[in-house]
């Protein structure tokens, strides 16, 4: 009876690892092929295909197309917001933290210009739907919300305070990332490597100053 036990739950583990397996390898293919074909034109028979499965093993793992892509949004953002935030890490001053984070932006650029596409792709998706935006918004606020916590604990451990709020710092950050991204797509020379972090140690500096201190206007 207990063998029995065992070998029924070794087979049950195996068949969810087989599952997991099959997810896996259907949002490595969907995530090609969305980058290279964008949402409307990417269909599930090519997803499917590119991963080697027929399409009932898509629609057995997802509800469609449109959930397909906003767990490979999900994930792609979670992934590279703890990038992010491990470049971060405990460094000596607001303007390293802002450079190793922004290397950190550009090096993915460098080295994934596909998931610039996707994201890309994923906010003309939303904006063009009213159906899905809120769900396309949600998976964007996860950057947000990763900024803003990153400029809260650092104006906090190096005893600042901000002119601005931290959730419209990090609006303005997401956006500035987001435009230099564009810019380095299009014309890689244009851009220099070290721009977003010289811009973002710039913008620290204007926005922040030492707890206490008040800011005199010029007469």
């Amino acid at each position: 009876m207990e063998t029995a036990q065992r070998t029924h739950t070794a087979g049950r583990l195996t068949r969810e690892q087989s599952r997991a397996n099959t997810r896996e390898r259907l949002l490595s293919a969907a995530r090609s092929v969305f980058a290279r074909s964008g949402f409307h034109g990417a269909s599930v028979e090519e997803i499917a295909s590119e991963a080697g499965f027929s399409t009932g093993a898509l629609y057995s793992n997802f509800d469609g197309k449109e959930d397909l892509f906003l767990v490979l949004m999900e994930r792609e953002i979670d992934k590279h917001a703890r990038e992010i935030a491990d470049a971060v890490g405990a460094r000596a001053t607001v303007a390293e933290r802002a450079t190793g984070g922004a290397r950190q932006w550009m090096t993915m650029i460098e080295r994934e210009p596909e998931a610039l596409l996707l994201f890309m792709e994923f906010w003309a998706y939303g904006v063009r739907d009213a159906r899905v935006r809120p769900k396309v918004a949600a998976r964007f606020a996860q950057m947000r919300e990763l900024l803003t916590k990153l400029i809260a604990d650092g104006v906090r451990e190096f005893d600042l305070e901000l002119q601005i709020p931290a959730e419209q710092l990090a609006v303005t950050i997401d956006a500035l990332a987001d435009g230099i991204a564009r810019q380095k797509l299009a014309d890689p020379d244009a851009v220099p490597d070290d721009l977003m972090g010289r811009v973002l140690s710039l913008l620290f500096a204007a926005v922040t100053r030492p707890v206490g201190r008040e800011t005199h206007s010029a007469p």
